[in-house]
């Protein structure tokens, strides 16, 4: 397969897409959130009460795992049942699968993941300064897919996409839209709170050009007690390091294999080299 076949690798249309194809670690999520409500609505566990994201919480340590929980909860009951839910997991599949294409699985999920714990206590900090309700609640994804959405909109603000389903904008408009509407809302069922944290994430973390991988292992090595016949042994010399075309093949397709699960930057001066040569050589093939 060559390097311009593989869909991470591709640019974007200009142009929203409905297709119904998507990546691992976006519909991963989508089924995450809808299991876990279905289980809530069908059985009535109310899991808000022991899940969600209390105005008391950061003041009890022992309900810090609340600040992740609640992310995957969403309402069962009142006005917002069954609405919260599908117009969250929408906008996650709709526009988490560009982001996911651009940072990889891996660090997708992390800045998912981080994102979900920094608007729970984004929230709690302003619900416990002007709440008057010590009973407060707050459950639903929507602070991360703001997170999303905000990173999406940074990576391509020229994208059309389609307000009310209906009318072609920008994505930056879109943006300017929420944000304002975030800054100014007064619906009092709405986490505003939440949503502006998820925005200054995601903006803070495109601008700041950092990656999570750096900081947090996508992968932990456990110690391996079955017994194997050793490997056998292969001379390793410098020009394996330096030389671009060597094992090209299989090397290419280990290295875009690595791209796909933790973005670019993952990879290091040599896979770097390796990957343009490649490249080269695939233009030059289909020219």
């Amino acid at each position: 397969m060559g390097l311009y076949d593989r869909d991470y690798y591709r640019e974007p249309d200009d142009q929203m897409s409905f297709s119904l194809s998507g990546q691992s670690a976006t519909m991963l999520l989508v089924y995450a959130n809808v299991a876990v409500f279905l289980v809530d609505w069908l059985l009535q566990l109310d899991l808000a009460n022991y899940l969600g994201v209390h105005s008391d919480t950061i003041s009890k340590p022992w309900l810090w795992y609340q600040y992740l929980t609640y992310g995957f909860l969403h309402a069962i009951s009142g006005r917002m049942a069954g609405w919260h839910i599908a117009m969250n997991m929408f906008m996650l599949w709709m526009f988490g699968r560009f982001v996911e294409d651009r940072y990889g699985k891996a660090e997708f999920l992390k800045i998912y993941l981080i994102s979900v714990v920094l608007c729970g206590i984004g929230w709690n900090l302003v619900a416990m300064s002007i709440s008057s309700n010590p009973n407060s609640v707050m459950v639903g994804a929507s602070g991360a897919v703001s997170t999303v959405l905000a990173l999406f909109i940074c990576l391509y603000p020229k994208m059309t996409v389609y307000l009310g389903f209906l009318i072609p904008v920008p994505a930056w408009v879109v943006g300017v839209l929420i944000l304002v509407s975030n800054l100014f809302g007064t619906d009092q069922d709405v986490a505003y709170s939440a949503h502006l944290t998820g925005i200054a994430f995601g903006l803070a973390y495109f601008f700041s050009g950092i990656s999570l991988s750096r900081f947090i292992p996508s992968k932990v090595a456990l110690p391996k007690w079955t017994l194997r016949s050793r490997p056998k042994l292969r001379v390793h010399t410098e020009e394996d390091d330096f030389n671009p075309y060597n094992d090209s093949d299989e090397e290419a397709e280990r290295i875009l294999e690595k791209v796909n699960q933790s973005g670019m930057e993952s990879l290091s001066e040599s896979e770097r080299r390796k990957l343009e040569a490649y490249s080269r050589r695939m233009r030059q093939k289909l020219s």
